[in-house]
């Protein structure tokens, strides 16, 4: 390989036949006697369009077709350079003694400088990484391991994305898995039972209506008021006489349910519009498999028998799954904030579909601070409130081939458009682009590895 030329962040590197590069793949462009180098990404390749070479093809291909008998031998020159390329490559860091720095204030020799191939792990060592909990997720495009480290997992926002079918639940599963076995605690809304496999490996599978059952007592003032104005669209002024009619309540009676709240309204409420818009909500409230007056499961249990935590959504209709995900995420808030509970990581299987805009920014923003880490899994990034986008600090992306998917994914990232939009496209099944603090804003390209147990999740076809 041979330097061609700079344009911009962009450096151009001839590739003679015989040398394989990938896209994705790091090289480093080093002039030893200046002790000065790049290292490079390669995002795109192309023919290398020498003037005359056009004429050359056409002629050696109406040879081929008219005269070509097995006795004609061609100018092996000619043939090389019809298969040469160009390697479209961005400039990631300039190199010197040994390591990477920001600041390019010199150019290696295009005569004189050794282009290599870099693994991922010489890749980390020379950008100082060092990698304190280590989680094997698959290998870099030349076959060695890959690494990253599960500290930058934590206190982060992180989103998982790709195509349908092309490996993000993989991958999810991979990292709730090695998350635990660190040490760390998470919880997994599963939608379509994906992570049910998880079971074999420590993990505790929770079932609303047989696991999972709430009384409304325990639930508390705040979380049944946010679940009849955030998810059953409660207006605010039935929210409001609730409130106030809660406490009343709970100090005389020591129960809430409808029979006690439709007493109390018919006693202090005329507006009958009032009384029948909390009647009803409480009504679907109640109507849920997993309410009962008799319901003894408490949050603040989570953790103690086991570190690794499936609720099952799959069941659920539409409105009871909206209904315990906020039960959830407003419980385990408060007792995230009041230290009743350990720092958990919340894998969300397809966020986008029972977690509404109007608790994006307390999940996402103030639950950080206290110890909720989300992780999103979505097929559909542009579903997602720009709150995410605006905070994420790692993305796992695989292959995607819709324009307005890639657009929205180029903007949230550190690295430039062009790259993401050129390697997610040609990405196989199974191996995804790393971007954010986990890969210290190099962007890398990962072949997932095997989770190494029944994963679950397969799609059930009909011809085998």
């Amino acid at each position: 390989m041979k330097v061609y030329r700079k344009e911009g962040d962009t450096l151009e590197i001839v590739a003679f036949p015989g040398e394989s590069v990938y896209k994705g793949e790091y090289l480093l462009v080093m002039d030893e006697e200046k002790s000065v180098g790049l290292i490079v990404q390669v995002v795109d390749f192309e023919y290398v369009d020498v003037p005359g070479l056009i004429e050359e093809v056409i002629r050696e291909g109406l040879i081929r077709l008219s005269t070509y008998d097995g006795s004609v031998e061609y100018d092996r020159v000619s043939i090389l350079i019809n298969d040469l390329k160009i390697l479209k490559c961005k400039i990631r860091s300039a190199y010197k003694g040994g390591r990477a720095v920001n600041f390019v204030d010199d150019l290696p020799s295009r005569a004189y400088s050794k282009i290599v191939r870099l693994s991922a792990d010489r890749l980390f060592e020379i950008i100082g990484k060092d990698v304190k909990y280590p989680v094997l997720i698959g290998s870099d495009l030349l076959g060695n391991s890959m690494v990253i480290d599960a500290y930058e997992l934590d206190g982060s926002l992180t989103l998982i994305t790709g195509m349908k079918g092309s490996g993000k639940s993989h991958l999810a599963k991979l990292l709730a898995y090695s998350l635990v076995s660190l040490g760390g605690n998470v919880l997994i809304f599963d939608l379509n039972r994906e992570y049910l496999g998880l079971e074999s490996e420590g993990f505790r599978v929770l079932e609303p209506g047989e696991d999972i059952v709430f009384s409304i007592e325990y639930l508390g003032k705040d979380t049944v008021v946010n679940v009849m104005t955030k998810i059953l669209d409660l207006p605010h002024v039935s929210s409001n006489i609730l409130a106030e009619l809660w406490d009343s309540i709970m100090r005389r009676e020591g129960r809430f349910n409808s029979g006690i709240v439709a007493r109390y309204l018919d006693a202090s409420v005329k507006n009958l519009m009032v009384k029948d818009a909390i009647l009803s909500r409480l009504n679907i409230l109640e109507n849920c498999r997993f309410i009962d007056p008799r319901g003894g499961f408490r949050l603040e249990g989570l953790f103690k028998d086991s570190r690794g935590y499936i609720v099952n959504l799959r069941d659920l209709s539409g409105v009871e799954r909206r209904i315990l995900v906020e039960i959830f995420l407003s419980k385990i808030s408060r007792l995230l904030e009041a230290r009743r509970l350990p720092p958990l990581f919340l894998f969300a299987e397809e966020a986008h579909l029972y977690i509404r805009e109007t608790y994006w920014e307390d999940i996402v923003t103030r639950m950080r601070h206290f110890g909720l880490f989300p992780v999103f899994i979505t097929n559909q990034p542009d579903s997602l409130d720009q709150t995410i986008f605006r905070q994420l600090d790692n993305i796992f992306v695989f292959r995607f081939l819709n324009d307005k998917d890639l657009e929205t994914l180029s903007k949230v990232s550190n690295v430039d458009a062009d790259s993401v939009k050129l390697v997610v496209k040609d990405l196989g099944r199974g191996s995804c682009l790393v971007l954010g603090r986990v890969v210290s804003d190099f962007p890398l390209v990962v072949r997932v590895r095997d989770v190494g147990f029944e994963a679950m999740g397969r799609t059930r076809r009909m011809f085998s």
